[in-house]
């Protein structure tokens, strides 16, 4: 490509983030409205260009698996084939042909497997005239197929799965229902074809279901045997490994088993790539392990490697946005004097609840915990009054949106908050009604949403403790 070329410098530009809009682009290049056409298709010789690089592009790096190379190795060598096959080169293609499909049956690469094995059916059958090969290459095409199929079902019972739980569509027991419906007929199928793309449709149906049922130590036994299966594969399955550890993790949290978790923890930190988006995902459900382990100091160290790692600009809104819900806990932790004093910023209430538009609007996911740790900031800063203010606005929202079996922790902990105005800050009321409450929250299982995000960032029986602390001495407290 010329280095001269307005192509290139359209390509440069995009790449180095100077041209964020079409419009940034063309007045940039061309800035007068007669020349739009050929902005246009500047933009299309770039994108064809692209396109013929991508069969040049070099996937050695020690960026990708040896799973991920193979993936496009073995893909681009098929195209090769089939284009020696489109010029009549039988015999070569036919050597690559036997060749390619070992390597893609080692990596469980089914539909390809199944492509070729029709190629070589073909082949042996209509110009070889070779009865044995071509028996054998017809079973193998119905050996492929048959996987293949099979394959297809899992992805369909787990896809069909999903699309309920998008933007909460049924409910989570009618997500169970349909969940235990589907792994019962998937079950089966996973102990007979050990296929990488059956047994990560089937794992993953099987999460769904304990997930929903709260049977977190048979999700835990589930993880187990998902990452034995992917482990002893002849290539480094890399993606479904983080996603069992990732779910293991989670898994040992909601049992509030956070001391067991450091296996799955540092393999995931040795699966993952720094920066990447399922680094920072990790590293959301890592800072909470921490917390609930007590290690404010090494929860502090990952907020601020998260927060200054060089990806952390390109993270959408709403990944940023968790993150700077962590870190009004973490300030609220170092201000109370738990964790790093060092680490006390300017933090501003304000300020926090106008960077955080995405959240606020989450009325029965993330914006408990953004109501949560405003009102203990306002505890915090003895701002009474204004809490008296919000009570009435904040019952309503519990009963309006925290009324469900999902969020009855989340409704449970902050009718306690609300113990403290409504007993008109007497520390003798407010142990007396707590009691109840407090013996709910204890026998209540951790709540996450979408089994990613976690509410509950600190526990909230910890969190009770500071608030209490905030408006009367801890030696008078019970």
């Amino acid at each position: 490509m010329d280095k001269k070329s307005k192509v290139w410098l359209l390509y440069r530009g995009i790449a180095e983030h100077k041209y964020q809009t079409d419009e940034e682009a063309f007045q940039a290049l061309y800035g007068e409205e007669l020349h739009r056409a050929s902005y246009r298709k500047l933009k299309n010789d770039l994108q064809a260009k692209l396109l013929d690089s991508v069969l040049s592009l070099n996937f050695s790096g020690t960026n990708y698996t040896d799973f991920q190379k193979a993936y496009y190795e073995t893909h681009k060598e098929w195209v090769t084939i089939r284009y020696l096959i489109g010029h009549n080169v039988n015999t070569a293609g036919m050597i690559l042909a036997n060749k390619l499909l070992r390597l893609a049956d080692k990596f469980d690469f089914t539909l390809l497997c199944l492509d070729i094995s029709s190629y070589m059916r073909i082949q042996y059958s209509l110009r070889d005239s070779n009865d044995k090969r071509f028996i054998s290459a017809n079973e193998s095409f119905n050996h492929y197929f048959e996987i293949y199929e099979k394959e297809c079902l899992a992805e369909e019972l787990y896809t069909s799965l999903i699309a309920l739980t998008v933007n909460k569509r049924a409910s989570n027991k009618k997500v169970n229902i349909i969940a235990n419906e589907h792994f019962s007929k998937i079950w089966p199928l996973m102990q007979q074809f050990q296929s990488y793309r059956l047994q990560m449709n089937g794992f993953m149906i099987g999460l769904i279901k304990y997930s929903t049922e709260n049977d977190f130590s048979s999700g835990l036994e589930l993880c187990d045997k998902a990452i034995e299966f992917f482990s002893t594969r002849p290539y480094q399955a890399k993606v479904p490994l983080q996603i069992f550890y990732y779910q293991n993790v989670i898994f040992h949290l909601q049992l509030k088993q956070a001391d067991k978790a450091d296996y799955a923890i540092n393999k995931c930190i040795e699966l993952l790539e720094p920066g990447t988006f399922n680094w920072f995902k990790f590293y959301e459900l890592y800072l909470t392990l921490l917390i609930h382990k007590e290690d404010y100091e090494g929860a502090g160290k990952i907020l601020n490697e998260a927060l200054t790692n060089t990806r952390f600009e390109f993270l959408p809104d709403n990944a940023k946005e968790l993150w700077l819900i962590y870190g009004s806990y973490m300030n609220y932790l170092n201000l109370i004097g738990v964790g790093s004093q060092s680490d006390i910023s300017k933090f501003r209430l304000a300020k926090f609840i106008n960077e955080v538009p995405i959240f606020s609007k989450d009325k029965s996911g993330m914006n408990i915990a953004i109501i949560i740790i405003k009102y203990l900031y306002l505890l915090l800063e003895k701002k009474y009054s204004k809490i008296i203010d919000d009570v009435e606005s904040i019952d309503q929202y519990c009963y309006r949106h925290l009324r469900g079996p999902g969020t009855r922790k989340s409704f449970v902990f902050i009718k306690l908050l609300l113990l403290i105005p409504n007993c008109n800050f007497d520390k003798d009321q407010i142990i007396i009604k707590a009691q109840s409450y407090l013996w709910e929250l204890r026998i209540s299982k951790t709540v996450v949403v979408d089994q990613m995000h976690e509410i509950e960032i600190v526990p909230y029986e910890r969190l009770w403790g500071f608030a209490l602390n905030s408006i009367f001495p801890p030696e008078t407290v019970a």
